[in-house]
């Protein structure tokens, strides 16, 4: 098994992806080493990738001082993208050397805007991700929050 299919099978918002979407998802993944302190993300410039975490610990920093730790492999980074008109909207930073796997955010956008059974599942499975990880984070549905590609 590859260590992208690896990565994939453990994530929390891939997991449960067909055997034929896996092969489209590791198509578009490519392996980063990362240093401790790297920033991957910064806060208000455009996004250009999302990350798979495949080893190492990531730092996210938020508004008014929040933040998450994830270090488990296969942790996604940067789906909230989405809501953010192509910034990031939160610093990411590596607390210690490691690797990741980025995709493209075009490539990713391309993926999950199809209504297909594999774009629905990645979105159930983010949002159970962003409770998992972000519980002190309110997750609102309003206008000004729709996804901007």
């Amino acid at each position: 098994m590859s260590e992208k299919l690896e990565i994939l099978k453990k994530s929390t918002v891939f997991s449960s992806l067909a055997p034929a979407d896996f092969k489209v998802l590791e198509s578009l993944m490519e392996k980063h080493t990362i240093q401790e302190g790297e920033t991957l993300a910064t806060a208000k410039e455009r996004a250009t990738r999302f990350f798979i975490l495949s080893s190492g610990t990531l730092l996210i920093a938020m508004d008014e001082g929040n933040a998450v730790v994830v270090d488990r492999p296969g942790d996604f980074i940067g789906m909230e993208l989405l809501s953010s008109k192509g910034k990031y909207i939160n610093t990411v930073t590596a607390l210690e050397n490691g690797d990741v796997f980025a995709i493209k955010r075009d490539d990713f956008l391309d993926l999950i805007q199809e209504d297909s059974l594999p774009a629905e599942t990645i979105m159930q499975h983010w949002n159970s991700f962003l409770e998992e990880k972000f519980p002190f984070v309110e997750q609102k549905e309003t206008p000004d929050m729709a996804y901007h590609y």
